[in-house]
């Protein structure tokens, strides 16, 4: 077996770091708050709103310092609950590695955002929604994100979109609505064009291959993933939201049967949310 030469230096910093778990999640911790900070103005600063980019950039380095003080205990997430945490786990990048995502049915840029965390260490991508005025937010907290206001289904035709108050339940499923009116929600219907996801990508010149494909279309999840060609784009992970997955009955699962057609397998399932990785071959 070959052994690794490394000199006295590297030696030490190799002692340091993988001596015990605590010095591995100390240097961890150093590495991800010196990433957040070095990545806040490439990130966050934009000419265009020079003030207010500005001051959120100094908070952005403030709260990224604040870790030091909590600690590695403390798990920053900004997912509903935890995904970013989970899909970190899973792809295992390195601190110094940024990453490339779509994510469809993206709601508010940071609040129960899959991916505003990555967003934070240098991952940028496309971010899709249905509600313009979510979408709208995308350039005050994610400036360097492509933020497209789109309604995405595997049939292109005019659709309506239910925009419920509490944005997170949004949906084009009619089914739904009247439980959410009973609840006294306000709803305004709007007639939108569909879009497929390979269109969207394809007119944006998004990456073939990428890292993180996040699909939550509340109910609307399984046309999504049908109007994506997986033979010509290639997600690394993909994560995405059915809550009437059986873990007993996975083959009685249209989402889990349409990726596994394409060669992805079922990593594991959290909550509501599934996550499928590329079978290696």
């Amino acid at each position: 077996m070959h052994n690794e030469i490394r000199s006295p230096i590297q030696n030490k910093l190799h002692g340091l770091l993988y001596k015990n778990a605590y010095s591995r999640a100390f240097f961890s911790l150093w590495g991800i708050v010196i990433m957040e900070i070095r990545m806040s103005f490439r990130q966050f600063f934009t000419l265009s709103l020079p003030l207010s980019s500005l001051f959120r950039t100094i908070t952005i380095i403030f709260s990224s310092i604040a870790r030091l003080f909590l600690g590695r205990s403390i798990k920053y997430t900004f997912a509903f609950a935890g995904e970013d945490k989970i899909i970190e786990g899973i792809l295992k990048p390195k601190i110094t590695q940024t990453g490339f995502y779509v994510d469809v049915g993206c709601n508010h840029p940071k609040l129960f955002s899959n991916t505003y965390g990555l967003y934070r260490k240098g991952w940028r991508g496309i971010c899709i929604d249905a509600n313009q005025k979510l979408i709208n937010k995308y350039g005050f907290y994610r400036p360097k994100d492509r933020a497209i206001c789109s309604l995405i289904s595997d049939i292109v035709e005019d659709k309506t979109f239910y925009e419920v108050e509490n944005n997170v339940l949004s949906t084009t499923e009619e089914k739904f609505i009247s439980s959410y009116q009973k609840e006294g929600l306000l709803i305004e219907a709007k007639k939108m064009a569909t879009q497929s996801l390979t269109d969207v990508l394809d007119k944006l010149n998004a990456p073939k291959e990428f890292d993180l494909l996040t699909v939550d279309a509340e109910e609307h999840d399984l046309q999504v993933l049908r109007s994506l060609d997986l033979n010509v784009y290639h997600p690394r992970l993909i994560i995405v939201e059915d809550e009437s997955f059986e873990p007993l009955r996975p083959d009685e699962n249209e989402i889990y049967c349409h990726l596994s057609g394409y060669g992805y397998f079922l990593e594991g399932y959290v909550l509501k949310n599934l996550y499928f990785l590329p079978r290696v071959l």
